[in-house]
């Protein structure tokens, strides 16, 4: 954990990989229920985050990989979003 002046700093970022395993997870989860208020949201979220997965500058400013998963990953990511379906 780094440190700064002696108090800890926490680094707030993701990995692409746990963002998109998140997104199958949640879809999952949603399709499981019957139709309602909480499928709904569940499945809002999934939106939210394959939007989160193609925006760039949210990447790069947020992931561990920052503009690496940008460049190496702007191929496969949106196979790899797709698939989480």
């Amino acid at each position: 954990m780094p440190h700064l002046d002696g108090l800890a700093t926490f680094d707030s970022r993701y990995r692409l990989r746990d963002l998109i395993e998140k997104r199958g997870d949640v879809l999952r989860r949603a399709r499981s229920l019957p139709a309602g208020s909480e499928r709904n949201q569940l499945r809002q979220i999934a939106v939210s985050l394959r939007a989160l997965c193609k925006n760039g500058k949210w990447l790069q400013a947020n992931t561990v990989e920052g503009v690496f998963a940008v460049r190496d990953n702007e191929a496969a990511l949106p196979h790899a979003i797709n698939n989480a379906r």
